[in-house]
């Protein structure tokens, strides 16, 4: 995911003024920067409560030492250093006062952020910054931006949350009854499907919620939303119209993610698990299971 230059895009028309809203990302993909970090660490093995985010550059080591930026209107001061260095050529220590003219700078923010950590009502264990209230302000998209783009460098992505760390996506639509039921499977049939699965993609994730898959579903800007009666524990339906893509999905690893095609996809009453792979419509079916070749089969649709 690339480094959020506009927050509020994010934020706008998803969360409403004076509602509790977190900034986090889940376990699973954690960027080596975090895997090497002791603090994070200790926190995901409940050594520590929260762990305030620093780094020896960039997002990281803004949040504690501060961002600097020019100081508004822009203006340059004079100022004078003293220069010292060996000369090979005459063989002696050089030293002289120099004057430079640079650009005056002011501090934009230091925020020392802390990580805490969190299951969400899908089993799935994030880390999350400290919470949020929504107000359309400057000050708020400034810092939530931070939150997002410390995610992103220590997380591989960030996603929005509720005061329930339920997952907030753009929901446009809801559908009276479950989008995708699990169909008319025997066990023998069930347990053959799993097996299959296992076997070509997995080595048996335990199947609790994973954000990043919402995240990147969020990210390609859907055109339309459509919840169900199960709520995120169950299948959503995202439409990109500019993409002729319609994607059913569920947050909860070990299912499947759905494509078709959206210009072709008429629901159906009967549409299930079972049925889904015979309807005119469909694409593709990606496992949950390893999230680098989902991310890959899934963006190839784009």
């Amino acid at each position: 995911m690339k480094r959020i230059l506009n927050p509020a895009k994010h934020l706008k028309n998803l969360v409403q003024d004076g509602k509790t809203f977190y900034i986090g990302f889940g376990i699973k993909n954690l960027t080596d920067i975090a895997r090497s970090h002791p603090g994070i660490i200790d926190l995901i093995d409940n050594k520590q409560s929260s762990v305030i985010v620093t780094g020896k550059k960039g997002i990281l080591k803004e949040n504690t030492k501060g961002k600097v930026v020019r100081k508004q209107p822009e203006s340059k001061e004079t100022i004078w250093k003293h220069i010292h260095y060996y000369s090979k050529r005459f063989g002696k220590d050089i030293d002289y006062d120099r004057e430079f003219h640079i650009w005056e700078k002011e501090l934009l923010h230091k925020y020392n952020l802390a990580l805490e950590l969190a299951i969400t009502p899908q089993g799935e264990t994030i880390l999350h910054f400290p919470a949020f209230i929504m107000d359309d302000n400057k000050e708020t998209y400034l810092k939530a931006g931070a939150a997002m783009n410390m995610a992103i460098a220590l997380g591989s992505y960030f996603l929005p949350y509720d005061h329930k760390f339920e997952p907030l996506v753009p929901v446009t639509k809801i559908d009276n009854k479950r989008i995708l039921p699990p169909g008319n499977y025997t066990v023998s049939e069930k347990l053959e499907m799993i097996k299959k699965d296992l076997v070509n993609n997995g080595d048996g994730v335990i199947a609790e919620g994973n954000s990043y898959r919402f995240a990147l579903l969020n990210e390609k800007e859907p055109s339309d939303v459509t919840m169900g009666l199960g709520g995120f524990n169950e299948y959503l339906m995202f439409e990109y119209a500019n993409n002729d893509l319609m994607v059913l999905e569920n947050l909860k690893t070990g299912n499947a993610t759905f494509l078709f095609s959206l210009s072709k996809f008429h629901k159906r009453d009967d549409l299930n698990k079972q049925t889904a792979t015979t309807d005119p419509a469909f694409l593709k079916r990606i496992i949950h299971h390893n999230l680098d070749d989902w991310s890959r089969q899934f963006a190839s649709y784009f």
